[in-house]
């Protein structure tokens, strides 16, 4: 079973960030954090721009990172930067560091709908692309059926994910 995938998954309802600062806290990925992240990037049917893991305590609002697991900067001039920012405390990440692969598959969901916000993607529509992706994973056998479906249940209820208008 996951890890309270509900209390992780809250901390995305703000999943852009306008943040403008200079960030000190984010840095090129290697070592453990490297290899987690490599194998999480190597579900996704494509790469990521750029990612940064970023240290909510080198932030400039500490509390603002920790409540979430990935987001998105938007620049002054109102550009959205092609970088997605990951929490490096949030528990998606601690998780997915532990190496289970539905902790990866999470982890790779989590850059996946980060992936549709940078395509212009509203929230409805990223958590659908989040789901669908996810669902692919399942169906090709990177998760266990049993923890996927559990997963794509929290995502049904909790983001009462529907198609359509």
């Amino acid at each position: 079973m996951f890890h309270s995938t509900s209390a992780l998954r809250a901390s995305l309802a703000v999943s852009l960030l306008a943040v403008v600062a200079a960030w000190s806290g984010a840095q090129t990925v290697n070592g453990p954090e490297g290899r987690t992240l490599e194998r999480a990037l190597a579900l996704l049917p494509q790469r990521a721009t750029a990612i940064r893991l970023i240290d909510p305590d080198l932030a400039a609002d500490p509390d603002a990172i920790r409540r979430l697991d990935a987001f998105l900067v938007r620049e002054r001039d109102g550009r959205i930067r092609a970088v997605i920012y990951l929490n490096r405390r949030s528990s998606v990440v601690e998780n997915a560091m532990r190496g289970r692969a539905i902790d990866i598959a999470i982890l790779a969901a989590v850059i996946r709908h980060e992936q549709e916000h940078l395509r212009g993607a509203d929230e409805q529509q990223a958590r659908l692309a989040e789901r669908d992706f996810f669902q692919g994973l399942m169906l090709a056998g990177h998760v266990p059926v049993d923890e996927a479906m559990a997963y794509l249940d929290v995502l049904r209820k909790h983001y009462r994910l529907r198609e359509g208008p």
